[in-house]
């Protein structure tokens, strides 16, 4: 029972940091700039390097993540991430999110729903 919260929360904390990786790259970089003016933005911006700490954090809960789940569960589950970023960055930057989008976020979710239920065995140590 301890690994399958393990694996649920490593999941949850896998698509929350994807997605929040995506909007960190996002609020860092300028709208509009010089070529040289964006790298000198980006690289002075806060949320540039709040990256790289999230990437590392990823990491380790990835490996984590891996230790209880095979991959093959594990990884679709985290093409959430694409339904999380899609939606903050409309809710945060009001990004347009067109009929053909809502369609393919309605893939994913039945993607994900189809492959969360398939019966897996848990990894080998």
């Amino acid at each position: 029972m301890r690994k399958k919260w393990l694996l649920v929360i490593g999941l949850l904390l896998a698509v929350g940091l994807d997605t929040a990786v995506q909007l960190c790259w996002k609020a860092a970089v300028p709208g509009q700039a010089t070529p040289t003016g964006v790298i000198f933005a980006t690289l002075t911006n806060p949320w540039f390097w709040a990256v790289p700490v999230m990437m590392l954090c990823q990491l380790f809960n990835w490996m984590g993540v891996l230790s209880v789940a095979d991959v093959s569960l594990a990884q679709p589950i985290t093409a959430l991430g694409y339904v999380t970023v899609a939606a903050m960055s409309y809710v945060l930057w009001h990004e347009t999110l067109t009929g053909v989008q809502l369609l393919g976020i309605g893939c994913i979710l039945i993607g994900v729903l189809l492959v969360s239920r398939t019966h897996r065995s848990e990894a080998n140590p």
